[in-house]
């Protein structure tokens, strides 16, 4: 993400030197990168615009009676101990369209949630692990309790998602996740994080990929909350729909204690991201500013199959944190992680609203293939807790959410983040609305 000028690079050895590194990168630059070129800037405006060009499905997910949920008790043929010794829930819903409205003015900014008509049906199994299983598809962890009262690991298995189009779009799926015990509204609830990796794409989404997030709660077997946020690499625009969506059509809120936010964060010309390497050359992760943009996202079925619009708005804010990341491990899938992450926002005459500490307890970065970049990229997604917050968001509670797409060289960024507060009393909406409309 630097701006600056080029500056040398290797020859034979492959390896290069930056504004912003300490040395010569630890690792030779393959030959999709010229002699001479700063690896950092390299098609930079190019692998920029493919990372946005993602198509975006917000669903919501809530217990249907019509199609309930069927719980795998520990010990069958006593009912009275089926909610309290689960072991999995095999879980068949139905998914709804979902619009979080924000001001797109450059006037205010509102968080107004609303739950539209059934998009979608779902099909998983959802399944508690030990906390050291290595959950992948088809692989069936060995039987473990749901215990309500401490974070626990679980795993998404047998995932299917089927889109109500004629072409039957969808998704084949797999994922893992865990739990966060809360109280909200005076009972006992499991706040949900989850990452799930396209497997297959079905229909309009075929030769796609991409993963969803899940950020939301549950309270076992049956009553549940969940946002479900898809992201789909989209760099041909396929599912990019570019007149105005059909109105959604709304059903009854089904999560009206709280208020859900989304943000898109972009590069920091001001501030570049920096890797931060060992004294032996291992890149350990990096110091990551970004800038935060009111972000619409929008989805429909009307023209036969999904099709997804995107508009931005105006910054309404920043963020930084330390991610903890090495792009050079071997695997496709690496395990990720943030410290330090603090979001900061303000109106629009500059002013401070205020703060939120937030951490990716727990995420994944999938090493993805791109054609027109010189490196593949990666597709980040992951989970975690609202730690506190200033200003507007003393006291904020709650979880955030990121389904994102990276690249280190050219170093650039499109990161999206769902932010669900728990707000009973609407406080977080009439705060930023007045901060705004002022």
């Amino acid at each position: 993400m630097s701006t600056g000028q080029q500056t040398s690079s290797g020859t034979g050895s492959g390896t290069a030197t930056t504004g912003n590194a300490p040395g010569p990168l630890p690792f030779p630059l393959p030959p999709t990168f010229p002699p001479g070129v700063n690896p950092e800037t390299y098609k930079l405006a190019e692998v920029e615009r493919l990372l946005k060009s993602a198509a975006y499905f917000p669903i919501f997910n809530s217990d249907n009676p019509n199609m309930p949920n069927q719980p795998v008790p520990l010990i069958r043929g006593i009912p009275f101990l089926s909610q309290y010794l689960l072991t999995a829930v095999n879980v068949n819903e139905e998914l709804h369209r979902f619009q979080v409205i924000e001001d797109s003015n450059g006037c205010g900014l509102r968080a107004t949630n609303r739950v539209g008509e059934p998009v979608a049906n779902v099909h998983i199994r959802w399944t508690p692990i030990p906390e050291n299983f290595q959950a992948a598809p088809g692989v069936y962890p060995p039987t473990t309790i749901l215990n309500p009262f401490v974070s626990q690991r679980f795993t998404m298995l047998n995932g299917q998602l089927s889109f109500k189009d004629a072409r039957g779009s969808g998704f084949r799926a797999f994922g893992a996740g865990r739990t966060f015990p809360a109280i909200e509204n005076g009972a006992s609830v499991l706040r949900i994080g989850a990452v799930i990796e396209i497997l297959e794409g079905l229909g309009a989404f075929a030769g796609m990929t991409g993963a969803f997030v899940i950020n939301g709660y549950i309270q076992p077997p049956m009553k549940l909350a969940l946002n479900l946020m898809v992201r789909v690499m989209d760099p041909q625009g396929k599912l990019r729909a570019e007149e105005q969506l059909a109105p959604a059509r709304p059903v009854p809120e089904p999560d009206p204690s709280a208020t859900f936010m989304f943000f898109l964060g972009e590069t920091d010309t001001s501030r570049p991201v920096k890797l931060i390497v060992s004294p032996d050359g291992q890149i350990l992760g990096s110091q990551v500013y970004e800038r935060l943009r009111l972000v619409r996202l929008d989805f429909d079925l009307a023209s036969g199959v999904p099709r997804s619009r995107t508009v931005e708005g105006p910054i309404v804010g920043n963020v930084s944190a330390t991610l903890h990341f090495n792009p050079l491990a071997p695997t496709t899938v690496s395990p990720i992680q943030t410290t330090n992450g603090v979001y900061t926002f303000h109106d629009r005459k500059g002013n401070s609203l205020g703060t939120i500490s937030c951490n990716m307890v727990e995420g994944r970065a999938m090493r993805t293939p791109l054609d027109g970049a010189p490196l593949p990229v990666f597709r980040f997604a992951g989970f975690g807790p609202i730690l506190g917050g200033t200003g507007f968001f003393d006291r904020a509670d709650g979880m955030m959410s990121m389904n994102s797409a990276i690249s280190v060289f050219p170093r650039t960024l499109s990161n999206l983040y769902i932010f669900r507060f728990y707000d009973p009393r609407a406080r977080f909406r009439e705060a930023a609305e007045r901060a705004w409309h002022d």
